[in-house]
């Protein structure tokens, strides 16, 4: 029961990923809203580092958070309202074998408006090169095509596995092995097995959202500019661990690792699936679909060792492949220097995802390991099954992530999900016509 008449209802969100900020920038205004982070800062920048060189000192996001302008709409029109600035960034790439000759190498451009993928360097004159560059184009017709049907052969697309549609595709194995899964790999965070575990229809909508014509964005300013936007006239409780959630009543109580209980009349539950499921004991069916959302970890290393990059003695593109035979992921390297306008001009830096070779100890500035929720067909119907919670009557709980919305888990996804609990409690979407509830 709200103690004060004419006052907000009290609304405790729970973690402050890009799910629980958004959450929170959604709800502020229409509830009395407390934060809750276990780290000892709030926001997606938990892990950022300072880097000086030149003179010059900038923040380095990690993981480096990218976005395209196809599939992260509602990241966008977030970043609009809040008035953060979005830059261009180029992720061209070139993809070496485990004794780091190049396979393939690209470059990006674009005249008059239209953008454009080039083989650059030796790739010009390889006939492997120009034969992946056809696959390529080949398969990204076709899955535009099936997208568009939502089948393949007569199979239903939300039936198969990504790694089934690939199957019946026709795709070539070089384009996959080499370019496709070590591509996904990286954007998903996970093995290449997970991959093709996902919904075909999920992996295509992504696939065919325009990655190629639209480029790759980023915040221009880091996590460091978004988040205390996000958190503005917001109150936040850091180094508190949520360890439950208990109903009573017409509230909800949150209790932390410090043994501080407080009441809320809603609570968004912003924590990764399995960091949920552990607060929920109170709540055992909506625990027991959370186990069903399984998740991977990964290392990511920043570091200013060269030696990590293919044998070549031209520039390279600005993201390397690392893809020794028989391996279960890339080693992904982006050159940070290349890629980030705010850190063009100082010496050049690095961001390895899963190091399968270790950087020069004396060259790396941080190691830092996390984990990432992925999707196939049971984690899908139990994401479905979540959501329906939220449509009955006199809910209280609502769960908030990556997750929880029907596509790739990227942050786009995180805000989707925000944007769905936004409208259950009644409030309107700034940048959308449809009515909340």
């Amino acid at each position: 029961m709200i103690s004060k008449q004419n006052s907000k209802p009290k609304l405790a969100v729970i973690g402050t990923g890009i799910a629980g900020l958004s959450a929170t920038w959604l709800l502020r205004k229409k509830f009395d809203v407390t934060v809750y982070e276990s780290q000892p800062r709030a926001g997606m920048g938990v892990h950022t580092i300072d880097y000086a060189s030149g003179g010059v000192e900038r923040r380095i996001d990690i993981p480096l958070r990218i976005f395209t302008e196809g599939y992260y709409s509602n990241l966008l029109a977030l970043y609009k309202h809040i008035d953060a600035e979005v830059v261009a960034t180029d992720h061209a790439g070139v993809f070496a074998d485990g004794d780091g000759e190049i396979m393939l190498h690209y470059g990006n451009g674009g005249i008059a408006g239209f953008d454009y993928s080039y083989l650059k360097n030796d790739s010009l004159f390889s006939p492997r090169a120009w034969k992946i560059a056809l696959q390529s184009r080949r398969f990204f017709k076709s899955a535009r095509n099936d997208f568009r049907k939502g089948q393949i052969g007569g199979s239903d697309l939300t039936h198969l596995s990504f790694g089934e549609y690939l199957e019946r595709s026709g795709a070539g194995d070089d384009f996959i092995d080499i370019v496709l899964l070590p591509m996904m790999s990286v954007t998903c965070t996970c093995d290449f097995e997970s991959i093709k575990n996902y919904p075909a229809d999920i992996m295509l909508g992504y696939l065919t959202s325009g990655l190629q014509k639209l480029g790759i964005m980023s915040a221009a300013k880091g996590v460091d500019d978004i988040v205390p936007r996000l958190l503005q006239d917001t109150k936040v409780k850091t180094n508190s661990a949520v360890t439950k959630i208990l109903t009573g009543g017409d509230q909800l109580s949150v209790t932390t690792t410090t043994g501080e209980t407080e009441k809320y009349d809603q609570v968004v539950v912003a924590a990764q699936a399995q960091h949920a499921a552990a607060m929920l004991a109170g709540f055992k069916t909506q625990q027991e679909l959370l186990e069903k959302v399984p998740f991977e970890r990964s290392v990511m290393s920043v570091h200013t060792d060269k030696g990590l990059l293919p044998k070549s003695p031209a520039p390279l593109a600005p993201v390397s492949y690392h893809i020794p035979a028989g391996s279960n992921r890339a080693e992904v390297t982006v050159n940070l220097t290349d890629t980030i306008p705010r850190l063009s001009g100082q010496d050049t830096i690095f961001q390895t995802w899963n190091p399968i070779r270790d950087p020069d100890p004396a060259k790396e500035l941080a190691r830092v390991p996390f984990t990432r929720p992925v999707v196939n067909h049971e984690s899908r119907q139990a994401a479905r099954s979540l959501r329906d919670f939220h449509h009955q009557q006199g809910n209280r709980l609502w769960l908030c992530g990556s997750y929880m919305a029907d596509k790739i888990p990227l942050l786009d996804a995180a805000v989707e999900s925000s944007m769905h609990v936004a409208r259950q409690l009644g409030v309107k979407i700034p940048w959308e016509d449809i009515p909340a509830n």
